[in-house]
């Protein structure tokens, strides 16, 4: 009798499967290349995207401690090669890339990661002129952070020192190349910060590879330098190098020699415009002293000071004059005040009824209404009436037709 094939559970299946491939060393260590999409980190640090060409997509992860040692950001579009090993996810039963390694196709990692900060730190203002602060005029001490074994502190102080004798440089030793670089320049930038009579950071070095500059393009550097409650001056590398450090500083100097010139003002020029001002003002002033002695003597000319008691004459003379003229308004109207109330009276009197009266005429009402008679109809209907003349009423009655 044949013997009936075994049946596996999903589980079982899923594990054999994923033992089966992980063990496979063709699928270890492989490295595929293709485009990103649906890419996502995720809250926990992980990383997951998927990969894909044409026809295809694999689902990718990379573990937290994998992403955190990688140079730049990944994002949906990038085309990639991806190091890592096939592994199986049980619960969804899938297969995908464990990666441990991401390389951008068609530019250097270091260089993508730059872009990256850099579009990230400019979209959060960081690189906005607004927020650039002057340096001071004439600085009383300045900080400057550098190797103490580069030829970049010879060229500062000695540049400063022709620019304006005695001015105090402050030398801050800082690692500025290898993977501790970044740490210790935030770790200066902090002490400069405290140094007493310090007024201005410079951040200098020599020149290097993009790989060599690659701590001032930490984006931990670029927040301290930021942050930093002193204006920061970044001259690092040569003219034609720029660093994230560069876009965030207060001001950007090509190299250590030229960020000396625009840090340390030149006593000689500084000399010549003090002359210079001085003459201004000894001309401005001289002007000044002769507009005011003219001023003086034309005070000095004018009659209340040659004779005070004359003005003081014409101006009781203007005063009286002034007074005849009020009282002459006051007259005017006055007199024509009177003209309008006695025509007002006349007009009054003439509607005076009591004054009709006067000249033969009477008033006819019904006494018990009051109503006035005009009519002999209305005394005819009336019966009785009252008749008021000037000197009194009498009571009547209407008895005939």
């Amino acid at each position: 009798m044949q013997q009936s094939p075994y049946i596996f559970s999903v589980h079982e299946l899923t594990r054999f499967l994923k033992t089966t491939l992980e063990r496979e060393q063709a699928l270890q260590s492989l490295r595929v290349r293709g485009e990103v999409s649906n890419c996502k980190y995720h809250t926990s640090g992980h990383l997951y995207f998927t990969l894909k060409d044409d026809t295809s997509a694999l689902p990718c992860v990379m573990w937290r401690e994998r992403v955190l040692a990688q140079a730049f950001r990944c994002e949906n579009g990038m085309k990639i090669t991806v190091e890592g090993n096939i592994t199986v996810y049980e619960r969804g039963g899938y297969y995908q890339l464990s990666a441990f390694l991401l390389q951008a196709d068609g530019i250097g990692n270091l260089f993508l990661a730059f872009e990256q900060l850099k579009r990230k730190l400019e979209a959060e203002g960081l690189f906005a002129t607004e927020r650039k602060r002057a340096l001071p005029a004439t600085p009383r001490r300045i900080a400057l952070l550098t190797s103490p074994t580069g030829a970049v502190v010879h060229d500062f102080i000695t540049v400063s020192g022709r620019r304006w004798k005695g001015r105090q440089v402050v030398l801050v030793p800082t690692t500025v190349q290898g993977p501790l670089a970044a740490t210790g320049i935030i770790h200066s930038l902090a002490l400069a910060a405290r140094l007493p009579e310090v007024d201005v950071i410079v951040l200098a070095r020599g020149g290097g590879s993009f790989e060599e500059l690659a701590c001032f393009n930490d984006e931990g550097v670029a927040r301290a330098i930021a942050a930093s409650p002193l204006p920061v001056v970044s001259a690092i590398g040569h003219e034609t190098d720029f660093t994230i450090a560069d876009f965030v500083a207060d001001l950007r100097a090509a190299t250590p020699s030229a960020a000396a010139e625009l840090v340390v003002p030149d006593r000689q020029g500084v000399d010549s415009y003090l002359r210079n001002l001085e003459g201004r003002i000894f001309v401005r002033l001289r002007r000044q002293l002769a507009t005011g002695k003219r001023d003086l003597e034309r005070a000095a000319a004018h009659p209340a000071f040659r004779n005070p008691r004359v003005l003081l004459q014409e101006r009781r003379q203007a005063v009286d004059l002034a007074g005849e003229r009020i009282l002459d308004r006051l007259r005017a109207r006055l007199t024509a005040g009177t003209a309008r109330l006695e025509q007002a009276e006349g007009r009054i009197a003439a509607l005076d009824p009591h004054g009709v009266l006067r000249r033969g005429y009477a008033l006819v009402t019904h006494p018990p209404t009051a109503a006035l008679i005009t009519t002999a109809v209305a005394a005819r209907q009336a019966h009785a009436l009252e008749i008021q003349f000037a000197d009194g009423s009498v009571l009547a009655e209407v008895t005939g037709n």
